[in-house]
């Protein structure tokens, strides 16, 4: 075993000791949980060695060592990196499962239905009205003819792409009428007081809004999304037999790996 390797391994064991039991590891502790034998003397060699490079920091004189927060974000990043997240599919069919695991592993969490549907057609209703149909749903405008002109260059456009086009240009009322169609989409939500802690201005607002996803790649999102210390999943899911998106979010030392377990687990 190089010295990569074991620097890797004893960085790899401290991030999951805390993941399991959320408070700080000694070498001795460390040695004896590890599946390599390794002294404790060696162990406190890299424990230096890691600390120096700042990745795991001690928070008091006489307390064992955490990882910090560069670090568990390189973890996260090795665990989700290579997966393709949009094959992955999970399974839900129980709310108050999924509610107990989000206060379990302390997760904001909201699911919403698949708005994955396109501008048909627009309508004039005698000047009144402009109704857009889309594949599934309808939305009434007020009419303007610069509106009605410059929708009708988008038919074909899907609803994300729409709405983030009413951002650029400013149809203020559109974007409010998207948003609060996918609103009414929204399967699930729980711990939303999260939202307050993950961001430090008026953006925790728009974890609240099935909209939050767009500005997420699929998968794995970190700053400047959200604050340094906090990370974001985004996930195909089957809830209650409804083709849907998860976004669930919270510390970066939450134990995403359990929690998506524990989900798997049940359906």
């Amino acid at each position: 075993m190089n010295r990569v390797n074991k620097r890797d391994l004893i960085l790899n064991s401290i991030i999951k000791a805390y993941l399991n039991n959320n408070s700080p590891i000694g070498s001795s502790e460390l040695g004896s949980i590890m599946d390599v034998a390794m002294p404790a003397s060696t162990i406190r060699v890299y424990f230096k060695k890691l600390s120096d490079e700042g990745a795991i920091t001690q928070l008091h004189i006489s307390s064992g060592r955490i990882p910090t927060v560069r670090a568990m974000t390189d973890y996260w990043n090795d665990v989700f990196g290579e997966i393709n997240f949009d094959k992955v599919l999970l399974y839900i069919q129980n709310e108050f499962m999924l509610k107990s695991l989000c206060d379990k592993f302390e997760l904001y969490c909201m699911v919403f239905g698949d708005f994955k549907q396109e501008l048909d057609e627009i309508l004039n209703v005698n000047d009144k009205f402009l109704l857009l149909n889309f594949t599934d749903d309808e939305l009434v405008l007020k009419y303007d003819v610069r509106v009605e002109k410059f929708l009708k260059n988008l038919i074909g456009i899907d609803l994300d792409k729409l709405e983030l086009v009413c951002s650029q240009v400013g149809l203020s009322e559109l974007k409010g009428k998207i948003r609060e169609l996918k609103r009414t989409k929204i399967y699930f939500q729980e711990n939303e007081i999260l939202a307050f802690k993950m961001f430090d201005d008026e953006r925790f607002k728009m974890i609240l809004e099935p909209s939050f996803a767009t500005k997420m790649q699929q998968g794995l999102s970190f700053a400047p999304i959200f604050t340094e210390d906090f990370m974001g999943l985004k996930i195909n899911v089957n809830y209650q037999d409804k083709p849907s998106t998860m976004i669930c979010a919270g510390s970066v030392y939450s134990n995403y790996v359990k929690f998506l377990n524990q989900i798997k687990e049940v359906a």
